[in-house]
């Protein structure tokens, strides 16, 4: 629905309450930087995401409670502001001291279902959405696309995955599982589940003797621990020795040292520079990631650039991808780590044993006392995070040692002792491989459940571009026409939106440029054609909500555009958004003054805001539509500056009036006919105007002399004063005061007083002449 008025107090820039009343037109508003224009931007934007966007820093509090209000409001005010529309319904909002609001009429002209981002565009937000990443792109344009719930439901999919591998543990169990199967060889070698079992029952009725029906053969390997400890109680000092000395020389640091630098060997093969630091980076950043919301930049922790959630989040995963062979020889040798971690605690534990001491004691005694030293102090901890060739090397110059030392002890161990040792070992690792079975159905059903999760996720992905590549095909063409609009004739062609394919989330533009297929337009655009390309992408997302009748506002989103390419966008607004409210706010005065003159005044109105003094007395509105406020405004401080900003004013409008009538100007070679100043347009106006400038009076037409005189009074104030004050400090305020009002007068002599619409308003009976609506003042240029 459109907009009537959007009223302002005591809200950023406004100070009393203050209007703007497009009244359902289309609405061009012209102010100074700091004149506060953007304040009723910032109003829209603050009703429609509770926030205003370029205000959110750290500075300006938790709800933007330090940037909201005036920073003058006296105390007893209040910071409201309103929003009536075509139905007269008004929404209005007021925002509390501590950055909080309260609205009625909320629903007010349908603005619940207004989308920030189809209805406002600003002139930062032009280049932005060019140079953003792709995962930007797709971030803001997925919601105008209308794509927004089905990328929702593969997000949801997409952490319920997460979430299931986190609970679960999944990697845990099957790094544990990993380390079972290298006990399992070790201790069984090739036998299957089955011969396990028929091993742990035959050592059930060895050392049980009891006949019982079938058990669990976990139950079996319970029972078998207890009657084998309690056997071990029995012992003497003497066998318990050599028992400790059997469980020292069963460990196996060798083969463990052999699996880690196997692994190191092979991922030394793959490895970039600096892998493993990489990988645990990447792994911290992808939990990072999880973590994020979204629209919002964060630091990568990898780099330390801000990147865009979104596109941090396909970063990782595309890293991931990339490195997917890697990360699995990474985690073998992290499972080889933690294997090699085990065996030695397993080793220090069994050395340290009360019982081992006698036999220790007299290893040190024979030597190995650097080896013993070396094994208490070693950090395991560390060692399974990392392990370096030099350290494999030394826990092998150290430790098999201690192992060979073992093992020819307990040669002379009695065979019940081995044999007590050995059915341990194999009760043991027998126990393990039997309730890892379990585990690893757990695992096989949360792997399919991941499966089907992911399965589902890539599903509504798919659907995703699908349906994206039809919408955007639809937009992409009138990206082309509107591109075609402002750039005619240019080598710059074909501008489309496409999918990239080497990422679920991303959305890009690809163009022509001088023939050249390129697939991002920051290859070779200039920062004038980039803000070109993001205006159109804007409007032609903004012409699919047409049927909604919303409002645009468009803030100074010419700045970096030249000349020739501002006129061009009359024409796009023209021609595509003609029924569409349209409010342009614009700081550039001589654009200003050619859509007063470009526009059609019957669907546009046009207000000027005066120079910004201070925050109390807030934001005003010039009575006159001209832009004379900006010179009245230095009167005071600086006349010359006031007399030489009149003189500009009227060598920007007497330039496109002098183009309305089609008046013939003396030639003048190169740039010197776009240098003309109001003293030249002013000397052919005066002279043709005797003839052309007409005004009826009864049935007849006669010379406008009112005009005339009025026109001469201006140029001649003009070349006496105005070029003073561009050249000179010699104008004071009452000179330049009447060159003002002199030049405003004179301006006005082109409007009627009757129908108040300019004389180039309309053509008449024929192409001689065009005239007023109401057809009192007219212009003959045929005449001329």
């Amino acid at each position: 629905m459109k907009v009537k008025a959007i009223s302002l107090s005591w809200f950023r820039g406004a100070a009393d309450a203050v209007s703007l009343e497009p009244n359902c037109k289309s609405m061009v508003i012209y102010g100074e930087n700091g004149a506060g224009k953007s304040s009723f931007v910032d109003a829209i934007e603050y009703v429609l995401n509770g926030k205003i966007g370029h205000l959110a820093h750290e500075y300006s509090g938790k709800h933007q409670e330090k940037a909201v209000p005036n920073t003058h409001k006296p105390e007893k005010a209040k910071t409201e502001l309103s929003l009536k529309f075509a139905d007269d319904s008004e929404l209005r909002m007021e925002i509390n001291a501590n950055g909080s609001s309260t609205t009625s009429g909320a629903d007010s002209g349908g603005i619940n279902t207004w989308d920030y981002r189809r209805t406002v565009l600003r002139q930062n937000e032009v280049a932005a959405f060019i140079l953003d990443t792709k995962g930007e792109k797709y971030s803001t344009l997925l919601p105008l696309l209308g794509l927004e719930q089905l990328e929702l439901a593969a997000s949801n999919l997409r952490q319920l995955v997460k979430s299931i591998e986190q609970q679960s543990k999944i990697k845990e169990m099957k790094g544990a599982l990993k380390a079972i199967q290298v006990k399992r060889i070790a201790t069984f070698s090739t036998n299957t589940d089955d011969q396990i079992i028929e091993k742990i029952e035959g050592l059930y009725a060895k050392h049980c003797r009891v006949k019982t029906d079938k058990k669990d053969t976990v139950l079996y390997c319970i029972e078998l621990e207890l009657v084998l400890e309690a056997t071990i109680t029995r012992f003497s000092s003497n066998q318990k020795r050599y028992l400790a000395i059997q469980s020292v020389a069963e460990a196996d640091p060798k083969s463990c040292v052999k699996a880690v630098r196997s692994a190191s060997i092979k991922l030394a093969e793959v490895a970039e520079p600096l892998i493993a630091e990489r990988l645990e980076v990447l792994e911290s950043a992808g939990t990072f990631a999880e973590k994020l919301g979204h629209g919002t930049e964060v630091k990568c922790p990898a780099c330390g650039q801000s990147v865009a959630v979104e596109a941090f989040q396909s970063h990782v995963t595309a890293e991931r991808k990339r490195l997917q062979k890697i990360i699995e020889t990474f985690d073998t040798r992290k499972t080889a780590l933690g294997a090699l971690s085990d065996c030695i605690t397993l080793l220090k534990t069994n050395a340290g044993q009360a019982d081992a001491k006698p036999w220790r004691d007299e290893l040190v005694e024979g030597g190995l006392t650097s080896s013993f030293a070396y094994l208490d102090k070693l950090d395991i901890q560390s060692l399974r995070k990392a392990c370096s060739e030099d350290e494999l090397a030394t826990i092998e110059s150290n430790l098999l040692p201690i192992v060979d030392a073992a093992a020819k002890a307990s040669q002379q161990a009695p065979p019940d002792i081995r044999e007590i040792s050995l059915d341990k070992a194999i009760v043991e690792t027998g126990k393990a491989i039997l309730a890892a079975r379990e585990q690893a159905i757990f695992i096989d059903r949360t792997e399919a459940l991941i499966s089907f999760l992911n399965a589902l996720e890539q599903g509504i992905r798919n659907e995703i571009k699908h349906r994206s590549k039809s919408i955007m095909g639809e937009i992409s063409a009138d990206i082309r026409t509107m591109w075609s609009v402002l750039h005619p004739l240019e080598t710059i062609e074909d501008v489309s939106l496409y999918l990239p394919e080497d990422a679920d989330k991303a959305i890009d533009v690809s163009l022509k440029f001088h023939g050249v297929p390129l697939e991002s337009p920051r290859l070779t655009l200039s920062e004038g054609y980039r803000n070109s390309l993001g205006l159109c992408i804007f409007l032609a997302m903004a012409k699919r909500e047409a049927a909604k009748d919303r409002p645009l506002f468009l803030d100074d989103v010419v700045v970096s555009l030249d000349r020739n390419h501002r006129g061009m966008l009359v024409g796009l607004l023209e021609k595509d958004f003609t029924k569409r409210q349209v409010v342009v706010l614009t700081h550039d005065r001589e654009w200003y003054a050619e859509l007063r003159h470009m526009l059609d005044s019957n669907n546009w109105t046009f207000r000027t805001l005066l120079p910004y003094v201070t925050p109390d007395i807030g934001i005003r509105w010039s009575t006159s539509t001209t832009t004379f406020g900006d010179a009245r405004a230095q009167l005071d401080d600086r006349p010359d500056s006031a007399g030489n900003d009149a003189r500009k004013i009227m060598d920007v409008e007497l330039a496109l009036i002098t183009e309305s009538f089609q008046i013939r100007m003396p030639y003048m070679r190169g740039e010197k006919n776009d240098r003309r100043m109001a003293h030249d347009f002013l000397e052919r106006l005066l002279a043709d105007g005797k003839k052309c400038f007409q005004k009826k009076v009864g049935q007849d037409y006669v010379a406008h002399v009112d005009a005339l005189t009025v026109l001469e009074q201006a140029d001649r104030l003009l070349v006496a004063w105005g070029n003073r004050a561009s050249h000179s400090f010699d104008v004071v305020r009452p000179e330049a005061e009447k060159l003002i009002d002199t030049c405003e007068k004179a301006l006005e002599q082109f409007k009627c007083e009757s129908c108040k619409k300019v004389v180039w308003f309309a053509g008449a009976e024929g192409p001689e002449w065009v005239q007023c609506q109401c057809g009192e003042i007219r212009w003959r240029y045929g005449k001329a």
